[in-house]
């Protein structure tokens, strides 16, 4: 993934859990300049960020049960991991 779609992922998921760019450096323990930088593109993201963020999506999404707010590239594999989890059961 180049850095580019690393900017634009983190800024949809950002914007669909409706966080605020402070909100979003808060939950990865960044400062908010730091958060910044990566949406701005004047630092290469990490990808150990984009996964904690894409996790924090995840969270959300169960716990408002609103699967819209996995992120999209993550989206048909958490169906199918929801899936095998219901299959187990």
């Amino acid at each position: 993934m180049s850095e580019r779609e690393k900017m634009q992922e983190l800024i949809a998921i950002r914007t669909a859990l409706g966080f605020t760019q402070s909100r979003m450096a808060h939950e990865i323990d960044m400062s908010l300049r730091d958060y910044q930088a990566f949406e701005w593109g004047e630092a290469e993201i990490p990808d150990i960020y984009l996964r904690a963020i894409e996790r924090i999506a995840m969270l959300y999404a169960v716990r408002h049960q609103d699967p819209m707010l996995v992120p999209p590239s993550m989206r048909a594999e958490a169906m199918q991991f929801a899936r095998m989890v219901e299959a187990g059961s």
